[in-house]
């Protein structure tokens, strides 16, 4: 079952890019004008990961509930939020070590592709199905395909201090460590509860050496009274909602949700 959860829109929607992200178990759509940040609409779909309806099936519905897929749009951007994803230094990037490393860490996958791009520190390689890339580009015709991990590192701010970004989505979330200005983790990981969440943090900082103070900066769907926020304030000491200024809405619905859940939809680099 796909149900629609956030449907925020400006008065002009005219001449704008389109952007869709498909995740695990949701589709976000928002627009913004060419040579601006500004978010000017935002749709935001969830499903279950065991729907019975096939990836063509929930294009289809998302179109019937949506205003942005079936308007006229100057260009359309498609990022596939898949956990098959590797980030790999730029100088392996050859067909046969990708191969090789997506079936040692993720298994065999039949009749798939493996895409590759550079961001600014790496280069993200992501597996998908034949069939789900065929149905896509036939969806979306002129569109360009990419991972958000790619549009995500070029746009996220990093220094010689540790850093942890953290963007949630319905029951997963994506995480990202900087250590000492090199890119160490980027990954999407799954939870049930809080303390999921928590731990893996706390194993992550364990794991590559970092200081339990180090700032973490969230973003996504995430709310201040929620247990998980609670829980993250009180035993993570840098943790702090990401701040995004007002100016980088359009309209003044955009002003009845908090700013940090159109993290990292905002700050995507394309």
């Amino acid at each position: 079952m796909l149900q629609k959860t956030y449907s925020i829109y400006s008065d002009d929607l005219n001449d704008v890019q389109l952007f869709i992200e498909y995740g695990k178990r949701h589709i976000a759509c928002w627009c913004k004008k060419t040579g601006d940040n500004v978010l000017r609409a935002f749709e935001f779909f969830q499903y279950s990961n065991l729907s019975s309806m096939n990836f063509e099936e929930l294009i289809d519905n998302a179109k019937l509930r949506s205003r942005l897929l079936t308007m006229p749009v100057a260009g359309t951007s498609f990022f596939w939020n898949t956990d098959e994803v590797l980030c790999i230094p730029k100088e392996k990037n050859d067909t046969a070590f990708l191969q090789q490393n997506f079936n040692l860490l993720k298994g065999c996958l039949p009749a798939s592709t493996i895409f590759a791009e550079q961001a600014t520190p790496c280069t993200i390689a992501w597996r998908l199905e034949n069939d789900k890339q065929d149905i896509a580009k036939k969806c979306f015709a002129y569109a360009t395909f990419t991972h958000p991990f790619v549009a995500l590192l070029n746009s996220l701010e990093y220094t010689d201090k540790n850093i942890i970004y953290l963007f949630f989505y319905p029951r997963y979330f994506t995480i990202c460590l900087f250590k000492q200005n090199k890119l160490h983790y980027l990954n999407l990981a799954e939870y049930i509860t809080p303390e999921d969440v928590l731990y893996f943090i706390l194993n992550l900082c364990k794991q590559y050496e970092v200081e339990k103070n180090a700032a973490i900066q969230c973003g996504g769907f995430i709310n201040n009274t929620s247990k998980l926020y609670e829980t993250l304030y009180q035993y993570l000491e840098g943790f702090q909602l990401l701040h995004i200024d007002e100016t980088s809405f359009a309209g003044d619905e955009f002003k009845e949700y908090p700013a940090h859940y159109f993290t990292p939809y905002i700050n995507y680099a394309v």
